[in-house]
């Protein structure tokens, strides 16, 4: 089945060709490197909990570009330094908004950039699994955004990633981000479906280099349509003294999948990856994270929240890897898992591997339902058992977004409180 498919896939990279200049020997590398790994399945590790049957049944076509498309989506934010829109992974300039991030930062499209600077092709990260080689070969799209050494960009800049009338279509969109030397910025990357969208799947990578001293803040909202399929990849790596800041939230779709790998190459950096997954009937929502400490003296930390109704499915695959020199490493996992009824699932899967012998690094995972208890003395108290619950979840999930700015926080507590109230579990 997968020879049909690659076959179909290998068309699409020549129909390809000129989209992005100068991509088509790496496209052709990273559509054979794809074919000689083939795509995940349950029996690979770190696939063992997704609902991957989706990506081995269809060969998705790149989708197509349309032009005149209403969003009525509103931004995350109450004010940003640029506001970037994709419509099926193409670029749309009219409704894009960025004159002002142009004043302070140098912003391309992918395309532009390597047309540019046709040498610094191969600084594409091609990844190190099907999906994310597929992403290098059918890429259409993405920004690059490249910040000045000492320069702070204090407003936002929000990507719009809106999918519509898709029906297996795919979209594959590839950002990078380039921090010099004590440079800062935040990215809020927001995925929505609208209500005509069919079994799309939204195939993004990030990546992102973070000079000495640099501070890069990654936030997401997952939000695609309900039969829609995602995956996503962040591949960071972090100079001395340099910080990463994620934050997930991962509510929409029917099988959705963030990957955060991290890599810490210079002392006294940090790494931080949050999320909050939410998975309704049928609903499956992944968290993996991946962060290597390969220098003494830098410090990571995940906090993740994950909820399952009936017949939903979550699931934590955190890795630490602490290499042999990188003494004085600290590093700590929690995860924690609500189940609000029997036949929903959690999965999780935290990991350790230390090489070295002077570190401070701890993981937990406990997986359970609301404290009865709790809900009994709040509604004793006057409050209605549907509101009991709410105020549960959200106390629950707040250690996740405890390291987001006052307005951003709210927005994404906001988005689980709507979660909660369509359920209306009482």
């Amino acid at each position: 089945m997968q020879t049909a498919l690659f076959e179909n896939y290998e068309k699409q990279v020549w129909e390809l060709s000129g989209i992005v200049p100068g991509s088509e020997g790496v496209r052709m590398r990273a559509l054979k490197q794809a074919q000689k790994l083939g795509l995940p399945t349950k029996r690979d590790e770190e696939w063992r909990y997704s609902d991957i049957k989706f990506m081995q049944d269809t060969a998705f076509h790149v989708a197509s570009k349309i032009n005149a498309v209403e969003i009525d989506t509103a931004p995350l934010c109450d004010t940003y330094a640029g506001r970037l829109v994709f419509i099926n992974g193409y670029f749309d300039e009219e409704l894009s908004d960025y004159a002002d991030l142009l004043e302070v930062a140098n912003v391309r499209p992918l395309a532009n950039h390597l047309i540019t600077n046709p040498e610094r092709v191969d600084e594409l990260i091609e990844g190190g699994d099907g999906i994310a080689l597929l992403n290098t070969a059918l890429m259409v799209g993405g920004m690059v955004v490249s910040v000045p050494a000492n320069t702070k960009i204090e407003k936002p800049l929000e990507i719009l990633n809106f999918s519509t009338g898709t029906d297996q279509s795919a979209n594959h969109t590839r950002h990078i981000f380039e921090l010099g030397e004590k440079a800062a910025l935040t990215i809020v990357e927001n995925f929505v479906g609208d209500g005509l969208s069919g079994n799309y799947w939204n195939n993004s990578v990030v990546q992102a280099r973070v000079s000495e001293g640099g501070n890069l803040e990654h936030h997401r909202v997952q939000n695609e349509g309900i039969h829609a399929f995602h995956t996503s990849k962040a591949y960071v790596s972090l100079d001395t003294e340099a910080t990463y800041t994620c934050t997930n939230l991962m509510i929409g779709g029917k099988v959705a999948r963030f990957e955060g790998h991290v890599k810490i190459m210079g002392e006294g950096a940090r790494a931080t990856i949050d999320g909050v997954a939410l998975a309704g009937k049928d609903q499956s929502q992944d968290i993996l994270t991946n962060v290597r400490h390969m220098v003494p003296g830098a410090t990571s930390d995940q906090v993740v929240r994950t909820i399952a109704d009936a017949f939903g499915k979550t699931a934590f695959q955190g890795k630490v890897i602490v290499d042999k020199d990188a003494q004085e490493t600290e590093a700590d996992q929690s995860f924690k898992a609500l189940l609000f009824d029997r036949r929903g699932e959690a999965n999780a899967k935290p990991e350790l591997e230390i090489l070295a012998d002077d570190v401070k690094c701890s993981h937990g995972a406990t997986v359970g339902e609301l404290d009865e208890k709790a809900i009994f003395y709040l509604t004793s108290r006057g409050v209605d058992p549907v509101t009991a619950r709410q105020i549960l979840v959200s106390a629950f999930t707040a250690d996740a977004f405890d390291r987001l700015e006052e307005n951003l926080k709210d927005t994404l507590i906001a988005k689980v409180a709507d979660w909660m109230a369509e359920r209306n579990i009482g």
